[in-house]
């Protein structure tokens, strides 16, 4: 089954309409899914993509430059292939985070293996920002995802979902099919390999210094 964005994107026009209507549930856009109905791909792209791509690109940072398209249309593909083991319609944005937040770890797992082969050159992406940033702060958001690649990957996922994307540990926890104590000791992990890092940096420093970093 094809998605809106794979046809976009193979057609090189722009989807005819980004909005569903009220009136078409959650629950309606699983069976159609389950039914293989081409019209709930659509929806369900046309609901959720916005928050599961704003999603990858603030977890994966650097990354996000690179195959963001093709990671957000992995997404909607498990999704649409997996529909029939949603037991719940209500929680229908809550399983797409889930397996976005697989598709990033796994991204995170990939990027780390090629920076260790010597003949591989990291690529230089190109940063993207808004026109009324300061210096300064484009120079932190580049040392800042610098730093969490020097995190292992299970813990820099759990950081950047709580202190990036703003989930609940609970969630968190649900997202990445972890117990909450687990979720914990990772991010308490975390917390204190970017504490000690940034301390040591001299771009980041200044900004941990001003204040409690770490917000409850």
């Amino acid at each position: 089954m094809s998605l809106r964005v794979a046809t976009a994107r193979s057609t090189g026009t722009e989807p005819e309409s980004n909005v569903v209507p009220l009136s078409v549930s959650d629950e309606a856009i699983v069976r159609g899914l389950v039914a293989e109905e081409q019209w709930a791909a659509d929806a369900l792209y046309d609901r959720y993509a916005g928050a599961i791509e704003r999603m990858l690109r603030r977890t994966l940072g650097r990354e996000r430059h690179t195959d963001i398209e093709d990671l957000l249309h992995d997404v909607f593909l498990q999704a649409i292939v997996s529909a029939d083991k949603l037991r719940d319609s209500v929680a229908l944005l809550a399983w797409l985070q889930k397996i976005a937040v697989h598709t990033a770890y796994r991204a995170m797992r990939r990027r780390r293996a090629r920076s260790w082969l010597r003949f591989y050159e990291p690529e230089r992406l190109p940063e993207v920002f808004v026109d009324d940033v300061s210096p300064e702060l484009r120079e932190a958001y580049s040392a800042f995802y610098d730093l969490l690649q020097r995190i292992p990957a299970s813990e820099q996922l759990v950081f950047t979902l709580r202190y990036v994307e703003g989930m609940e540990l609970t969630r968190i926890a649900d997202a990445c099919d972890v117990s909450l104590s687990t979720a914990k000791r990772r991010l308490a992990k975390a917390e204190a390999r970017f504490s000690t890092l940034a301390s040591r940096d001299p771009v980041l420093a200044g900004w941990i210094g001003e204040g409690t970093w770490w917000p409850r």
